[in-house]
């Protein structure tokens, strides 16, 4: 006998997973939902135009909803007396509030983001918001696993938490169908400057026109540093707030995230670039350009991370469109042991040190995009690059901690572009 979960997106019943006894699942769209024109698939790996789907297919996804650390994973399944590798077994349990719209229950309990009721959300003081900082702070290795914080916790290798942000700025938490409007993301060693560097990239990158979510820096009373980013997968219609369905680009291709990068056999820049030669017409171009764009920073503000599952895609009824960029950080400032390597092969290059305009224009070709255009893009953002890292060092305020590494982040960049002649 298959055990069974529903799927919902947006409060919005859409299938259902079954797991056999021997650990395969599968999705069913339920019917009524695949052939309503208006519906969003739950993956482009999975079309509407198929009811069923293959364990490989919806295993892949289900991963790509859990966090990426082992550690966290065995400390999941040890909490809910399940295997690590058991996705679904996993999400029966913290499936409630997954990434963007998505929810995964047992049939017998109720999608909380269905309720028509929004607004009651629990307002934390300022002394409550920073003890909750604090906390994942000082137990960032296991925070997130207790039933206490479950609910507040997201995938990732980095502590993070979700919560609903107010018009005057405070935080809270939503207790009805609210969902959380902001990621927040606590200096925790051994990334300590990390927000700061993510903060000088992504300003760096915003500056130099590319799409990022919006983010900022901020200090609790009690001193802990938090970087703070707007949720892109959630918008107010009328009114009320609306969770937008989106998916890694791993969970689109369906590839575990465990094979993220490249050189592990995870997705490269022609698989990606079918994938989005295959978003509708009216998304296409865009996300194909914006891909494009996000190649050619990383690799000039030396953006080692930029796998598969740091790039995501919003999907909204037929829509599919390049998601704004997130988790941008440069490698520049710290030492290296050899040459930086791309997450993904650039041309014929993973050295971002040997990669040059014949490869992106070889990467452009495959995105569609004209030469001309790619090679005007290319000498733009290499040649402004370290001004852009200059600027958005200059708009860090706070303590001397804070400006020091920004200074330094920025004088790393400029090193880069000099080495390289740009």
């Amino acid at each position: 006998m298959n055990s069974e979960l529903y799927v919902y997106l947006d409060g919005e019943r859409v299938g259902t997973l079954a797991q056999t006894k021997q650990g395969k699942t599968t999705f069913a769209y339920d019917e009524r939902y695949r052939l309503d024109s208006r519906s969003t698939p739950l993956s482009l790996s999975m079309p509407l135009a198929r009811r069923e789907h293959p364990s490989r297919v919806v295993t892949a996804f289900l991963q790509g909803l859990l966090t990426d650390s082992p550690t966290k994973l065995a400390e999941l399944a040890a909490t809910y007396q399940t295997s690590a590798r058991n996705a679904f077994g996993l999400l029966a349990h913290v499936g409630r509030d997954a990434a963007g719209a998505v929810q995964i229950l047992p049939p017998d309990e109720t999608s909380t983001d269905a309720a028509t009721r929004q607004g009651d959300v629990e307002r934390l003081s300022d002394d409550e918001f920073s003890s909750l900082i604090k906390d994942i702070v000082q137990h960032s290795d296991t925070w997130g696993q207790r039933g206490d914080d479950a609910r507040w916790s997201l995938p990732g290798a980095q502590p993070k938490v979700a919560l609903f942000r107010f018009d005057d700025g405070g935080w809270g938490v939503p207790n009805d169908s609210t969902p959380t409007t902001h990621i927040l993301k606590p200096a925790i060693a051994p990334y300590s400057n990390h927000d700061v560097n993510e903060y000088v990239t992504m300003r760096a990158a915003r500056l130099l026109g590319l799409n990022v979510a919006d983010h900022e820096l901020t200090t609790t009373e009690q001193g802990d540093r938090v970087f703070v980013s707007r949720r892109y997968d959630r918008r107010q219609f009328d009114g009320r707030w609306a969770r937008l369905h989106q998916e890694d680009l791993c969970q689109a291709l369906s590839v575990p995230p465990d094979l993220k990068y490249q050189q592990d056999g995870g997705p490269g820049v022609g698989t990606i670039a079918q994938l989005l030669g295959r978003l509708p017409l009216n998304d296409r171009e865009a996300s194909q350009k914006r891909f494009f764009d996000s190649l050619v920073f990383n690799v000039s503000a030396a953006c080692t991370d930029a796998h598969a599952k740091n790039i995501s895609i919003l999907l909204r009824g037929d829509r599919a469109v390049l998601a704004p960029l997130y988790d941008l950080g440069t490698h520049a400032p710290y030492p290296a042991t050899g040459a930086l390597r791309s997450a993904m092969k650039v041309g014929d290059e993973y050295r971002m040190n040997a990669i040059g305009l014949q490869d992106f224009l070889a990467v452009a070709a495959k995105l569609q995009i004209p030469a001309d255009y790619a090679e005007e893009r290319v000498r733009y953002i290499r040649g402004n690059v370290a001004g852009a890292f200059a600027d958005a060092a200059g708009s860090v305020s706070g303590g001397s901690e804070e400006q020091g590494f920004a200074t330094t982040v920025s004088k790393s960049i400029f090193t880069l572009a000099r080495e390289r002649g740009w």
